[in-house]
This record gives structure tokens, sequence and C-alpha cells, in this order.
């Protein structure tokens, strides 16, 4: 499976990095290089709403080039466009976000499509079927990321393993404190925001601690 997805012979969940809504053009580049330093990081998800195309585009390409040089993969929320337009590893779409069918036309085989399945079992099926390279699971605990979403129970998370082949990406609320709870029932990737851009300490070592965590459970 192209670059980073794929599923970890380890057993343990790999870090899957998602943006925070709102960034400043001028310093989060460096931020997020500081970021990618660690090597902890195996994918970046860009998820910026309501910005103008041009600045849209701007930051991507700036940022692609950062994960690029970070090997890190790197994937658009929404906006298969732009990511057609600037060559990226790969889109993320929500269920509003247009379908897996358009996207893999317009991208091609080779890109990475991922999908928000919520906790929809039959939606996390019908997303394999439908050719994405990975779906995201959850919100398993309370999120401050998304409005309106609804928490899953972790052990019904063993009934979507037995259907799905493609990696897993477990999504919401997550930090350095509830993931052992989550890594029982090995996800794939496990994703991060919040935790991550709103630590009292630097994003970097909030991520080191997470990843400390992974090691050792």
């Amino acid at each position: 499976m192209y670059k980073a997805f794929y599923k970890d012979n380890s057993g343990k969940p790999l870090i899957y990095l998602i943006s925070p809504s709102k960034i400043d053009f001028k310093t989060f580049p460096g931020i997020l290089s500081k970021v990618l330093e660690t090597q902890v990081v195996n994918v970046f998800q860009l998820r910026l709403k309501n910005y103008k195309d041009s600045d849209l585009i701007s930051i991507t390409s700036l940022l692609y080039k950062i994960c690029i040089k970070k090997n890190v993969t790197f994937i658009l929320n929404d906006r298969v466009d732009i990511a057609k337009k600037l060559n990226v590893d790969g889109v993320h779409l929500g269920k509003e976000d247009g379908s897996i069918k358009n996207a893999r036309n317009i991208l091609g085989n080779l890109k990475i499509i991922g999908s928000s399945c919520y906790n929809n079992k039959t939606l996390s099926i019908k997303s394999q079927n439908l050719g994405a390279n990975y779906i995201a699971f959850g919100a398993f605990f309370k999120t401050e990321t998304k409005e309106n979403t609804s928490k899953i129970i972790l052990s019904g998370f063993k009934n979507i393993r037995k259907n799905i082949n493609i990696p897993i990406v477990g999504i919401g609320g997550l930090n350095k404190f509830n993931i052992k709870k989550l890594i029982y029932f090995k996800p794939d990737f496990l994703a991060f925001c919040s935790s991550i851009w709103n630590t009292k300490r630097t994003p970097q070592i909030e991520i080191k601690s997470i990843k400390n965590v992974l090691d050792n459970f």
C-alpha cells in the first residue's frame, strides 16, 4: 500500500497527526517542521475549513514540501481538486466531502483515499468496498475538534475489525492518558489533534510523550 498506509508488523498503532482547524501561515510551517523532526509522525493531515482557495493552495504546497523532506505522508482534507492540482499523497473524505468513486476517478489508483466512518459499521464496509485505502473510526472520546460527534463503545471496535481488511484510524479525543484503552483493540493508526496543539508544553514534546506510551504498552 502507498507509503505509510500499511499494517505495522509490530502490532502497535502508528501516529496520524491532524492540523489545527486554524493556523498562522507564517509560523505554522516552522512548528510543523519541528514536530516532524521527532520522526514519530507517520501521516499528517491538513484540515482547514473556510479558507480562500489561493491561501489553501499556498499553504498546502508549502506543508507538503516539509512532509516530503521528513518522509511523512501528506493527506489533504476534503479538497480533491487541490490534491490533484498539487499532486499530494492523498485526501480524506467526510460524509459531505464527495464520493470515494469520484475521488478515485480524479486522483487515480496511486493516491490514498481515507474515509470518515464515524461509528457506522455499514459505512465502514461500504467505504472499503468502494476502494478507500483506510477508514477513520470514532469518536472514541469527547472531542473539541468536531461538533455533533457520537462516541462509540470500545468493545464494539472488535466487530469492526472482523469486517475490515484495510487500515483503521482511531480518532476522536485521543491523548496520552486515554490511548491505552484503545491500543488493546489494535487500531492501525491513532489520530491526534487538540491534544498536540493545545498543550502547555511544545507540540514536539507532547508527540514524543504519546510515542513513549505506545512504545511501552
